[in-house]
């Protein structure tokens, strides 16, 4: 673990605190939870994305794939055009 000390204005710390409360957290735990989530959106790509699409193109060319026309999904969802 790594320690990293933040400089925020009073307003900025109040409104964060304020979520923080509002979602049971404390503001730490809170700032922890919004770094990871961020740092989850900019890995690129992400393993579990990286790993979906792996399994895609292994279908893809086993043909193990089936697709639809545009028409059939419409028809199947209940869309008309």
């Amino acid at each position: 673990m790594i320690r990293k000390e933040l400089h925020l204005d009073e307003k900025i710390i109040s409104v964060l605190e304020a979520e923080a409360n509002r979602q049971n957290r404390s503001l730490k735990n809170y700032l922890e939870f919004l770094a990871i989530e961020q740092a989850k959106k900019l890995e690129v790509p992400s393993k579990e994305y990286t790993d979906m699409m792996d399994d895609l193109l292994n279908r893809f060319d086993k043909n193990e794939i089936e697709f639809s026309t545009i028409e059939e999904v419409m028809n199947r969802n209940g869309i008309s055009d």
